[in-house]
């Protein structure tokens, strides 16, 4: 298995035919373009406290490319550096991408014909309390139908250098899952979307498992065939519908100031 990794300059974006728009739902703001450099604002918590200015990042974008049989990939993934949770950033994105292009390959026989896998990460936030990105793929064999569409996320604490998972974000997730599932097929079928797949909402963390916040609320990504139908799907669920199920931590955190 061969891999290489050259860096290109370039605005991330997401990839086409899998956006939120075409799900009926708003994205999070993006963070800014890749190569930029900016002064991060002082912006004040919950309680009023300023919090201190930090250095903001940097982001560049990187090909992770390879190949191993009939098989290949070409993966863009944002590249943060500057303050020192840069080094975490870069080290969960790509663990991210790997295990999927790990998982693709582990499929692949001898004999099959050529299989690509290409993929996109955006940041979607970038604060002075996280940084978030999502990273969807397309996975096309040569001579099927159509392709495997998936999606994956990193959230990280900027402070504590750490990945914020469900368990921190919900006080109850079970619980949490149980109420939000009714109220993303509701946001579905107002998006003309119906959820035929409704196993696909259960109350267990594989089914919740990517997600990013942004200044509107949580939203959101469902794997193809997840919910029902070809293609993943991204809904955002609003701060009203989902911020009493926050735990204090995650208020600070993710909430809107």
């Amino acid at each position: 298995m061969s891999t290489s990794h050259p860096a290109r300059w370039g605005a991330a974006v997401l990839l086409a035919g899998i956006t939120a728009s075409a799900c009926g739902a708003e994205p999070a703001s993006p963070a800014e373009a890749p190569g930029s450099t900016t002064t991060a604002a002082s912006p004040s918590t919950s309680s009023g406290e300023p919090i201190p200015a930090r250095e903001a990042l940097r982001w560049d974008e990187e090909h992770l490319t390879g190949s191993d049989g009939t098989f290949t990939w070409d993966v863009t993934v944002p590249r943060a550096a500057g303050p020192a949770v840069a080094g975490e950033v870069n080290r969960r994105v790509t663990a991210s991408t790997d295990h999927v292009v790990e998982a693709a390959a582990a499929t692949v026989l001898e004999g099959d014909p050529p299989r690509l896998l290409t993929g996109e990460g955006t940041v979607t936030t970038d604060d002075w309390r996280t940084v978030q990105v999502v990273l969807e793929f397309v996975d096309f064999t040569e001579g099927t139908a159509h392709p495997t569409m998936s999606v994956t996320t990193v959230v990280l604490d900027i402070e504590r250098e750490r990945p914020v998972v469900l368990g921190d974000v919900f006080a109850d997730p079970r619980a949490a899952f149980e109420e939000l599932a009714p109220v993303v097929e509701e946001i579905a079928d107002a998006a003309g979307q119906p959820v035929t797949e409704p196993e696909g909402l259960a109350p267990q963390e594989v089914n919740w498992a990517a997600w990013q916040s942004g200044e509107d609320g949580i939203a959101f990504w469902f794997q193809d065939h997840q919910l029902g139908g070809h293609g993943t799907r991204q809904y955002l669920v609003p701060w009203d519908r989902v911020e009493h199920l926050l735990t204090p931590g995650a208020h600070e955190l993710l909430a809107p100031v």
